[in-house]
């Protein structure tokens, strides 16, 4: 993102917060020197004096072309505080870039009313959605050449499994792959299994095993993932992650299908006398609540959440 194109009202929608959060950063170097004098943030629950940020935003900026303004959680502002910045992106300095973030899915986005669905029409408008499907192989590849390497297929596809798709874990096990790799051009599937299968804690895949093996002991693996400090968004991912491709294989049709690892595939496959369509779409639904409430900071206890769950699911008569 080059100074010339930069906006002078941003919002950065979605329930992808790594990606939003890396945007930003981005935004932040495009501003050159002088970035941190002209640098201001506030999120959008401690904002108590609108008047203030509105004002920032019409300061110059200090031995510098452009001030940025960043407001996180617009979304949450009182309805008082979004009609100030409404009448402010109506004619907005031209020296500064506000940017304000919106956590949310992209079907929230028929629900906004008022002064908040005027400022997302006036704002230059940037959607961060979860990587799911085809597009998580897309961004795996695309992440492994901006480092200047490739990645074979199989081994990007077994990437996104383990990881459950998760962006700041993807990102993450890129950077220690082709940190690994040393002169190599290419990350290959046994360089994924090695490295990053190897990492990850032989509790996490014994739960996930547990959980849709339908076994009682998932919810005595969960306690353990959450004593060992796992973050709790990211068992959630996983989870969504393995019910997709428990949907696609057990219910799906062949030729939607989208590539899923042959180790993955026959472990799944093994399954299916166990999962009816209803129960996966009931456990997805929850889950991706559960993800909701963690990425918006409406939840404080997500294992709780996690485990009544999981409970109901155990519950569940497979026939």
């Amino acid at each position: 993102m080059s100074k010339k194109a930069l906006e002078p009202v941003y919002i950065f929608a979605g329930e992808e917060t790594f990606l939003i959060e890396e945007e930003i950063a981005h935004l932040k170097n495009a501003l050159g020197e002088n970035t941190t004098m002209n640098l201001a943030s506030f999120n959008a629950e401690e904002v108590y004096n609108m008047g203030d940020i509105i004002e920032l935003c019409n300061t110059l900026p200090f031995l510098s072309e452009r001030r940025l303004v960043i407001v996180r959680n617009l979304h949450k502002l009182p309805l008082k505080h979004q009609d100030q910045i409404l009448a402010y992106v109506k004619n907005p300095a031209k020296t500064t870039t506000l940017l304000m973030t919106i956590v949310q899915q992209r079907s929230d986005k028929k629900s906004m009313k008022g002064p908040l669905q005027q400022i997302v029409k006036k704002a230059c408008l940037k959607q961060f959605d979860p990587l799911k499907g085809k597009s998580v192989i897309t961004w795996i590849q695309n992440r492994v050449k901006s480092n200047s390497k490739e990645i074979d297929r199989d081994a990007a596809f077994l990437l996104a499994d383990i990881t459950g798709s998760n962006a700041w874990f993807l990102s993450t096990e890129i950077e220690k792959l082709c940190l690994y790799i040393g002169k190599r051009s290419s990350i290959s599937l046994k360089d994924v299994e090695y490295l990053v299968m190897r990492s990850y804690e032989p509790s996490i895949f014994s739960f996930l095993d547990a959980l849709f093996d339908r076994k009682k002991d998932a919810l005595i693996r969960l306690h353990e993932i959450e004593q060992a400090g796992v973050a709790a968004l990211d068992i959630v991912s996983r989870i969504e992650n393995q019910i997709l491709q428990h949907y696609q294989i057990l219910i799906g049709k062949q030729e939607n299908q989208t590539r899923i690892h042959p180790f993955v595939q026959k472990k799944i496959t093994s399954r299916k006398a166990l999962w009816k369509a209803s129960h996966l779409e009931w456990l997805l639904t929850e889950i991706r609540r559960i993800e909701r409430h963690l990425k918006t900071g409406i939840t404080s206890q997500p294992y709780v959440a996690i485990a009544e769950t999981i409970g109901s699911v155990l519950l569940q008569k497979t026939r």
